[in-house]
């Protein structure tokens, strides 16, 4: 390697981190409500954030329905596939990861996660597995119990936080996001890497279509580098980039049905499995989370300024709570 390539190398790498930080130091202090899912039985509506709680709205009037003292930052929720449970991952918290049974309140805390906390968590399609992605690179599966039985380390060269993961939808496959796409079997063995464009740009969100065909990714973005919506097919080859959007896109979620795709950034869009945009909703400030009732009939977002808002189908808001 000359020398040459070594320097554009290390302040790529730079770029990386310089990144990473700022984007922790943007949003540490700031109350935001990072995410949100709807559970399998359309009943409850989850929501966390910077605000020391996880709350659950009832869904047929958004009323709080219960509220369970989690300490800073909930990063991420996701309900059971079929049972009244829910996985929530924290960072900068002394609460850690956990997985709490909403019938009873019953808390089982995950152990052999980073200190520095997880940003990634999602329930394998038969619900018996969880996978944690943390800070530090590690990608830890428990079953349902919360017992650990694997873990190995995302093999990144430029940054060691998983910003997200997501199971296969019909197989014991994961994927990763973090500086690249990486996909792995559960025994943790490198299937695929990819590098999803030219710039050194942090990916934050991934979503497996129902079907296993394919998945979407969404990106940071980064100055003159726009955001970037990007569809791949299951051998992980590109199949569209679409970069119409003004901010990053934190969270992809599809429709039960799988013909439509919403994403959490500047605004809700609404997108069909060519990547082709069918709908768009207005939004004051930039959307984190994004979830899909049981019907696919309602979306419901959280936001950079704790804004709730219930949306329809085709992204016309019905409701915003602030």
């Amino acid at each position: 390697m000359t020398i040459r390539i070594k320097i554009l190398t290390f302040l790529n790498f730079l770029i990386v981190v310089f990144c990473n930080q700022a984007f922790a130091q943007n949003t540490i202090s700031k109350e935001i409500l990072w995410t949100t899912d709807w559970s399998p039985n359309g009943k409850y509506i989850a929501i966390g954030g910077n605000v020391d709680t996880l709350k659950i709205y009832s869904e047929t009037n958004l009323k709080p329905y219960k509220s369970l003292p989690v300490k800073n930052t909930i990063t991420r929720v996701k309900w059971h596939p079929a049972k009244n449970i829910i996985a929530v991952s924290t960072q900068n918290s002394e609460d850690k990861t956990c997985i709490i049974n909403l019938d009873n309140n019953k808390k089982i805390e995950l152990n052999g996660i980073s200190p520095e906390g997880a940003r990634g968590i999602d329930w394998n399609y038969t619900g018996e597995y969880l996978a944690v992605a943390d800070n530090e690179g590690q990608v830890l599966i428990y079953n349902i119990k919360g017992e650990l039985i694997r873990k190995f380390v995302n093999q990144s060269n430029s940054t060691k936080s998983i910003t997200a993961i997501d199971w296969h939808p019909k197989k014991n496959i994961l994927t990763t996001v973090t500086d690249k796409i990486r996909i792995y079997d559960i025994e943790g063995n490198l299937l695929k890497s990819i590098k999803h464009r030219p710039e050194d740009v942090m990916l934050l969100s991934v979503a497996w279509h129902n079907s296993g065909d394919f998945f979407v990714t969404g990106d940071y973005g980064y100055e003159k580098d726009k955001s970037m919506l990007q569809y791949w097919n299951e051998q992980g080859e590109l199949i569209k980039s679409i970069d119409i959007s003004k901010g990053e896109y934190r969270n992809l979620t599809w429709n039960p049905k799988g013909n439509r795709l919403a994403s959490a950034s500047d605004a809700l869009r609404i997108w069909d499995t060519k990547g082709n945009l069918i709908s768009e909703g207005y939004s004051k400030d930039y959307l984190w989370g994004v979830s899909w009732n049981e019907h696919g009939s309602r979306i419901i977002t959280s936001s950079l300024e704790q804004r709730i808002i219930l949306w329809n189908k085709k992204a016309k808001r019905i409701i915003t709570i602030e």
